[in-house]
């Protein structure tokens, strides 16, 4: 039995801040934020029939029109089974329709109906409202100097090139980048739909 009063911490904060090393407790705080944060929005997003992932995905769908699976997992960065269930769900409650792409019918695109835009439209509200809250008494130059910190960890972590570019820019107009020896080129892609911006 290994005897614990003996381990030792293998991440120290040489300042005594934080309980280990800032490089490893921002990453404990990210994780915690990602639960609490989850949690609570789909507590208030319950009453509209939504969570987090179907709020998400519809606000792609909002501000891009219709879009293939592989496009909504690279800008929900959600995977493709998860998907795959969210976006039967969505269909079977007439927020969202597939339709066959006129350029490939092999190929198939999910869009929004008017029920799925005023649903989500009422989701966003309490998003907003929601994010405002969580993040009051901060001032925006920490929310801009945090959001260039999590971008290059973005870019550190995301899985290949098309995943990296779809969430840093989110936009189908992003720069395409040079694919590594085992990514795929990204596929031409018509222009985005003129809509609000969803909230994250």
């Amino acid at each position: 039995m290994t005897d614990r009063r003996n381990a030792r911490p293998t991440s120290v904060d040489p300042e005594g801040e934080f309980p280990f090393a800032p490089s490893d407790y921002v990453l404990h705080l990210l994780a915690a934020i990602h639960q609490f944060r989850d949690s609570a929005l789909d507590a208030r997003l319950k009453g509209l029939g939504l969570n987090v992932g179907r709020y998400r995905v519809l606000g792609v769908l909002n501000r891009f029109g219709a879009c293939t699976m592989t496009e909504l997992s690279h800008f929900t960065a959600i995977d493709r089974t998860t998907l795959t269930r969210i976006a039967d769900q969505l269909v079977a409650a007439g927020q969202v329709e597939r339709q066959t792409s006129a350029r490939d019918r092999r190929q198939v695109l999910l869009d929004l109906t008017p029920p799925g835009l005023a649903i989500y439209l009422k989701a966003l509200a309490i998003v907003f409202e929601f994010n405002g809250r969580i993040l009051d008494g901060i001032p925006d130059d920490a929310h801009r100097a945090t959001a260039r910190t999590l971008k290059r960890v973005v870019e550190n972590l995301a899985p290949d090139s098309l995943a990296r570019e779809s969430i840093i820019h989110f936009s189908r107009e992003a720069p395409v980048p040079a694919p590594r020896p085992s990514e795929p080129a990204r596929p031409s892609a018509p222009p985005p739909r003129r809509g609000r911006k969803p909230a994250s």
